[in-house]
């Protein structure tokens, strides 16, 4: 009986598995390997005790305290992974960067009985490989890049091909973040850069190769930065503009924000944020509509005065679809996407003389 070592590629060759996280609860919540479960060898508060006898009393006596605290768990984490362990094969185990809390809570599972494995390098390494890792990823990738103005319903259209069977990146559901200044308004949840990353990388090697949807993003999508080999592929993609009149996008716009409560505190704070670009006439119009919770006017004004003028399209659309009705317009994408698999290039479209085809009108 003993624990192994495995290198991060590893992991995706071992069909029945789990990955067992044996930072902080702060640390894992913060990033951590998609499908992970959490196993703290030290809870928050015990790891900030042992980091205050570091910094008090030097490197021995921490390390003392983080064995005693171990040891006084060790029953309850051998019915853990024991448990883990009659589920599933292979139990994986990580830490930072592979050190003492990975190899001493491998020893010692080795020592009761449990054969597990340890991730070589922990978090960091992984961390490592999946951004060297896709751009082998993306190399099979050809976008179909939804591009269109706020409102549009880009989102609304991605969701209903994934429920059809289409392969799509949803960027903005991975980083729970709409992409603006109103991005995380009625969004509780937030991620990191580094659960982003690897957010990106697991669903890239879950669709694999071949034509997929993704909504045409700025380099940054709130706080958070699209991966390079990423953007760079969204680049050379075919890029398809959604449009949709005036008040189908006040409404998609007020079904998308205004569903959790206290959106309006979180909407006027970010008007707040843009008030030096609106001017104080057109913020003080903006304030008085919000007092009489006239919300249509609120998106309407936003729309025409703000998100319009700046308006930035990152590819040159060749094709234009329609999406004032979701069907409709998730049918022609559809069309799009058969032909373009079918014929290989997408100049082709409008000269097809299927009736497929004609539901698609050639920008310009």
């Amino acid at each position: 009986m003993g624990y192994r070592d495995i290198d991060p590629h590893e992991i995706y060759s071992l069909e029945d598995r789990i990955l067992v996280d044996i930072r902080s609860p702060q640390e894992f919540e913060e990033f951590h390997i998609p499908g992970a479960v959490n196993v703290p060898l030290f809870e928050n508060e015990e790891k900030r005790l042992i980091g205050y006898v570091y910094r008090k009393e030097g490197v021995e006596k921490a390390k003392e305290l983080g064995e005693e605290i171990a040891r006084r768990k060790l029953e309850e984490f051998y019915r853990k992974f024991r448990e883990l362990k009659e589920k599933h094969e292979n139990v994986i185990v990580y830490c930072w960067r592979g050190g003492m809390r990975s190899q001493g809570m491998c020893e010692a599972m080795s020592k009761m009985g449990l054969d597990l494995l340890r991730l070589r390098g922990g978090y960091r390494a992984y961390r490592q490989f999946i951004l060297k890792d896709m751009e082998r990823l993306t190399e099979g990738i050809r976008f179909i890049v939804l591009t269109g103005k706020t409102g549009v319903g880009k989102t609304k259209v991605l969701r209903e091909l994934r429920r059809r069977g289409y392969p799509v990146l949803d960027l903005e559901d991975l980083a729970k973040d709409r992409g603006s200044v109103f991005g995380s308004v009625g969004i509780r949840s937030q991620v990191s850069q580094k659960m982003f990353d690897s957010l990106v990388y697991e669903e890239l090697r879950r669709i694999g190769e071949g034509l997929v949807f993704v909504e045409d993003e700025s380099r940054r999508i709130g706080n958070l930065y699209i991966p390079d080999p990423v953007w760079r592929k969204k680049s050379e993609g075919i890029y398809v503009e959604v449009k949709a009149s005036l008040w189908r996008r006040i409404e998609n716009i007020l079904e998308d924000y205004t569903s959790e409560e206290g959106w309006e505190e979180e909407a006027i704070q970010a008007v707040g944020r843009i008030k030096k670009y609106l001017g104080p006439q057109r913020f003080e119009y903006l304030m008085e509509k919000f007092k009489e919770k006239d919300y249509r006017e609120v998106v309407r004004f936003l729309i025409e005065e703000y998100y319009d003028k700046k308006y930035r399209q990152f590819g040159e659309p060749i094709l234009e679809v329609e999406c004032d009705d979701l069907s409709v317009c998730v049918e022609r994408l559809e069309d799009i996407y058969n032909l373009i698999s079918h014929e290989g290039e997408v100049q082709d479209i409008p000269l097809q003389g299927r009736k497929e085809a004609e539901k698609v009108r050639p920008r310009g």
